[in-house]
Parts: C-alpha cells; sequence; structure tokens
C-alpha cells in the first residue's frame, strides 16, 4: 500500500446544519486478521472517529461533497503497529446529531402541508406572523429558508439520538433522574424542530417540514459503557456547550424578535441538555473507575485540541445577511469557539477529571452539572 497522502479539505462550503469543507484527518488502526479492512468496513476499527459536537464524519451522499473514509493505506512510521491508515472526512455540525456507524443521519425535507412547520407557541406565532420577509431580497429569503431548513432537520434528528441515549441509559441501570433528562431533552428537541422549520416556513413562503427519518442500524446496539460516555463526552459535554452558547450570541444579534426568541429558547433547553451530558459522565467515571476516566480525559482532549486548530471557515458568496437573521458570521463563529474552549470547555474538564468521586457522588445532581457549567452561565451573559 502507498503511504497515507497529505490530508486536505474539498468539496463546496457548506453553511447551513454542516459547515465549511469537508476536511480529512488521518485515522490509523492494527490490521484485522492479517488485513486491513476496506474502507466501507474500517469505523468500527478506528479510534477517535467524530461523534458530533461541531464535528460530524462528511456524508458520502454530499453533505461534505466527499466519501467519509479513504484508504487503507499504509503508516508512514513503518514500525507502528497501526499499520491500517485512513483519511477520514470531518465537517462542522449542528446540534447533537444522530450518528449511525459514524455517520450522522437526517431526515429529508418535505415540502407541502405539515404540522412540522408550525408551532403551538402563540407568542411565537405572533411574533413569527410580524416579520415582513418582503424587505428581503428573493435570494437572501431562499438562502436563509435552506439555512433554517437545515437546522430544523439538524433538531429533528437530535429527538432520536435523545431517544437512543435513554435507551442506553436503561441498558446501563442508571439513575432514573438521567432517564428522565433524556426524555425531556427529547421533547425540547421536538419543539426546536418545529420552531426552526417555522420559521424556514415564512422565509420560504411555504409549508417546509421533514418526512421518514431512516433508521436503518440505528438501533442495532446502544453502546457500553465506555462507548456510550466517550460519545456523550463529544457530542454532549462539548457540542451541546457549544450550542448553548452560540445560540445566546445568535439570539444577541437577531433583530426579528421571533427569532430572538427562538434563539434564547434553545439555547437555555441546550445549556440544560449539555448539564445532563456532564452529570451521566460524572456518574458514568464514577462507575467505570480510573480506567475509563483516562480514556474520557484522553477524549476530551482530542475533542479540544481538534477545536483549537480548527480552520475558520470561509464566508460563502453572498451571506453578508444572516447575522440578524439567526446565524453567526463564520469568522465570527471560529472566534467564539476557540473562546468557549478556553473559558468554558478546558476549565471544566480540568474540574471533572481531577474530582476524585467517592461513593456518594453516584447520584445525579442538577446543582453539580449546573456548576460544572457555572463558568458557561457567566460567559453567556457577558
Amino acid at each position: 500500500m502507498d503511504p497515507y497522502p497529505d490530508p486536505t479539505c474539498v468539496g463546496p462550503v457548506h453553511d447551513g446544519g454542516y459547515e465549511g469543507q469537508c476536511c480529512y484527518k488521518v485515522h490509523c488502526a492494527a490490521p484485522v486478521d492479517g488485513a486491513c479492512p476496506a474502507a466501507a468496513e474500517a469505523a468500527p476499527h478506528l479510534d477517535g472517529l467524530p461523534p458530533g459536537s461541531g464535528s460530524c464524519m462528511c456524508d458520502g451522499d454530499g453533505e461534505g461533497g466527499a466519501e467519509s473514509i479513504l484508504g487503507p493505506y499504509a503508516n508512514r512510521a513503518a514500525s507502528d503497529p497501526a499499520s491500517c491508515c485512513y483519511l477520514v472526512g470531518h465537517i462542522s455540525c449542528e446540534g447533537r446529531p444522530l450518528l449511525v456507524r459514524g455517520e450522522p443521519r437526517l431526515a429529508p425535507l418535505a415540502r407541502g402541508p405539515s404540522a412540522w412547520a408550525h408551532t403551538d407557541l402563540r407568542r411565537f406565532e405572533r411574533a413569527l406572523a410580524d416579520i415582513d420577509v418582503r424587505a428581503l431580497p428573493p435570494a437572501a429569503r431562499r438562502e436563509l429558508a435552506r439555512r433554517w431548513a437545515e437546522r430544523g432537520r439538524s433538531e429533528h434528528a437530535s429527538v432520536a439520538s435523545f431517544g437512543r441515549f435513554a435507551l442506553g441509559l436503561m441498558a446501563l441501570g442508571a439513575p432514573p433522574q438521567l432517564l428522565e433528562a433524556a426524555h425531556r431533552a427529547a421533547v425540547d428537541e421536538v419543539r426546536h424542530a418545529r420552531i426552526a422549520l417555522a420559521i424556514a416556513s415564512l422565509y420560504a413562503g411555504e409549508p417546509v417540514g421533514v418526512g421518514p427519518l431512516p433508521l436503518r442500524g440505528a438501533l442495532d446496539d446502544t453502546g457500553s459503557l465506555e462507548e456510550l460516555t466517550l460519545a456523550t463526552v463529544v457530542e454532549g459535554c462539548v457540542g451541546e456547550t457549544l450550542s448553548a452558547i452560540e445560540a445566546e450570541v445568535a439570539a444577541q444579534a437577531a433583530e426579528a424578535p421571533a427569532v430572538r426568541m427562538a434563539l434564547q429558547a434553545i439555547a437555555r433547553d441546550e445549556a440544560r441538555h449539555a448539564e445532563l451530558a456532564w452529570a451521566f459522565v460524572r456518574w458514568a467515571v464514577a462507575v467505570g473507575g480510573a480506567g475509563l476516566r483516562e480514556r474520557v480525559a484522553a477524549t476530551f482532549a482530542r475533542a479540544l485540541d481538534a477545536l483549537d486548530h480548527a480552520r475558520s471557515a470561509p464566508a460563502p458568496a453572498g451571506a453578508d445577511f444572516p447575522s440578524t437573521h439567526g446565524f453567526v458570521p463564520p469568522a465570527e463563529l471560529h472566534l467564539l469557539r476557540q473562546q468557549a474552549v478556553a473559558d468554558v470547555l478546558r476549565p471544566a474538564v480540568a474540574a471533572l477529571v481531577a474530582s476524585h468521586v467517592s461513593s456518594t457522588d453516584r447520584e445525579f445532581s442538577s446543582e453539580r452539572g449546573h456548576a460544572l457549567l457555572s463558568g458557561g452561565a457567566t460567559y453567556l451573559s457577558t
């Protein structure tokens, strides 16, 4: 085999539910039964694949404009036992994705009458009706409709992600408070999806909903304690903490009251979802012991280092308008994430990993989860 080539970023620049280009990273593993698996079969053998929280695997059907995994290639370090190397495409993504074998699943958009295009929130619906989209050029309306629709698809998929998380909690015998919080989070995501799709429908001038979500393979395995914990580290502790901060910042810039109300509600809910993630990881580490604690620390380190070294996505042509309509411009989003990593996530990780958990600390505590996010709450208020 040829040694792996230098990773590159390829394909179109996305700026909706997915942001930036598909950028490849190198992942290596030991041979399986003396041979390197084909790219299509490699995912279960690779460590550190992106389970969300600002980094999803590129979708071979076009989200990143590239195949998710390329290879196998030979390791440049010939003495490394992880001699099977692959280029894995990563792309920035919103929300807590539903991942199946490392790739995000989203329902297709559906045009025409749909219950997803409306909410039962009267104050929000009145504020939404007050937005005069005629003041926007047609191209701007189409772009905002597309971006809010993609946000709605991501929130819709998060409903299933929390449903699967709840099943994983039951399989592990987790405390009931964690299970209750997981189901409340799924209901939150239903509301987020309806809000986002209602806004998309306004900009589109027609109802925008979602079709059936393909779930084949999604429930094949709810995961071991280690698998569920490490996925929650990235999808929940990192991803939903960032989502809460980003939604609050976007809300502050939003001019339309309906958009501001929507993003403020999403920010509050995402902060609670992040608290759930931190609380679950703390409980899991107490149950799993020192070995799991080390894996958690390593996973946090990889996720935060990836955010530190991420490049700012270039702004798409004609995308100078959305900052007042619910989207943080790419350059500002890049700086915001770096600041959040330094001011919120790294201190919270240090507190979690360094803590010595006694047997009395194995119960869920929303106050403990809130304390881990106290830096984030301070950051949101500034």
